[in-house]
């Protein structure tokens, strides 16, 4: 006779054997049949590609490629299809290719999920109907901008961005920095993808003259009353700094004269994203006085502002930067040591008179850089 608590494991055994079994199964078949999935769909995609080509080319009219695609209802297969031309194309190209999606009721599916679809259908149907342009789903999207859902605030805020809309650049901003946990960071890689068609709204705003939001005054607008989802409180100057990223980001030399205009009453935090600003666009305005710079307090600021001497070529800021050599923070003294590199003759003496003088900080940070410039000192 079986003892009965070994028959008991025996049961157990088998129970765990046979659920392993089920499990491996499952996971055979899913991966089956997505491999099956993606035959299909890659030989969908040839045959839709030689198709589209021919459309684009003007062989084939709107009604003509439709027919090739109007049997599909698998419109996530379109969509991923078309995703990569929409992200390559623009001008006459992006507007085929967008009346074809008109057409075979991809567009109209996703404003059906943009309005009645689940949260994750939602999120996705913002995505893709910004990536479109669609015009006709910019109030659907502004509208998530107040979901309490972090997907939903960021899927929105990326299709609105993508939509060409410039003037929804205020809203997404606020909602991406006052209602998620988006890293600053996070938030200006999402704005910037309004393009420098969004950058004379923020110049306006640099200069006082916008608002954030239409219809409230800014000071009112950058303090409004939060509601109970908020997740952070939001510095007002944290909205300038993203605006002055991206303009450097953009390169947009237009907005020197409202940069130049700012810094002057700017915090060391926001006068350190328009130095770097000046970096980007790589000039600085005319009448910038960059010595007054290379003298702050904030060590920050006396970094950047020794990089932006190159844009400048200040004969009258040297001495400046000879005095930084023995800054204390080690990233000044480098700056300002390949500042002074570029300075020509002139510099290429002074670097080699500190290296061979008393100073230990000046000595040795004038060293480095004369070595890593390929200079030998005499001996």
């Amino acid at each position: 006779m079986i003892d009965p608590y070994l028959k008991i494991l025996l049961y157990i055994i088998i129970a765990l054997l046979v659920i392993i079994t089920l499990l491996l199964l499952v996971i055979i078949t899913n991966r089956y049949l997505v491999s099956v999935n993606q035959d299909k769909f890659r030989a969908k995609k040839q045959k839709w590609e030689e198709l589209y080509l021919n459309y684009l080319q003007g062989d084939l009219n709107l009604k003509e490629i439709a027919e090739s695609f109007k049997d599909e209802k698998r419109y996530y297969w379109l969509w991923k299809f078309f995703a990569p031309y929409l992200d390559m194309l623009d001008g006459s190209d992006f507007d085929k290719t967008k009346a074809l999606c008109r057409e075979i009721s991809l567009i109209g599916h996703y404003r059906q999920k943009l309005e009645h679809g689940n949260l994750s259908e939602k999120a996705t149907a913002a995505r893709i109907l910004g990536a479109l342009r669609c015009k006709e789903s910019i109030t659907g999207m502004i509208s998530l901008l107040d979901s309490k859902h972090q997907l939903l605030i960021q899927a929105a805020s990326l299709g609105l961005a993508k939509s060409g809309e410039s003037k929804t650049f205020f809203p997404a901003a606020r909602a991406l920095l006052d209602n998620t946990y988006f890293t600053y960071e996070g938030a200006t890689e999402i704005l910037a993808a309004y393009g420098e068609n969004a950058a004379p709204l923020m110049v306006r705003f640099l200069e006082g003259e916008t608002e954030l939001l239409p219809g409230e005054g800014k000071d009112q607008s950058l303090k409004k009353k939060k509601k109970s989802f908020d997740l952070k409180t939001v510095d007002p100057s944290t909205y300038n700094s993203v605006m002055i990223d991206l303009l450097g980001f953009f390169r947009y030399r237009e907005a020197l004269p409202a940069l130049h205009g700012l810094i002057s009453e700017a915090d060391p935090e926001t006068t350190v994203h328009i130095i770097k600003a000046f970096l980007s666009i790589g000039e600085v305005p005319a009448s910038f006085n960059l010595k007054s710079y290379l003298e702050h307090p904030y060590w920050v600021v006396r970094n950047f502002s020794a990089r932006v001497w190159r844009l400048t070529g200040d004969r009258e800021a040297i001495p400046l930067l000879i005095k930084l050599l023995d800054d204390p923070n080690w990233w000044v003294r480098f700056n300002a040591a390949e500042a002074l590199y570029e300075a020509g003759e002139n510099g290429l003496d002074i670097l080699s008179m500190k290296a061979e003088g008393p100073d230990v900080k000046s000595a040795a940070i004038s060293s480095y850089v004369l070595s890593r410039k390929g200079v030998e000192l005499q001996a």
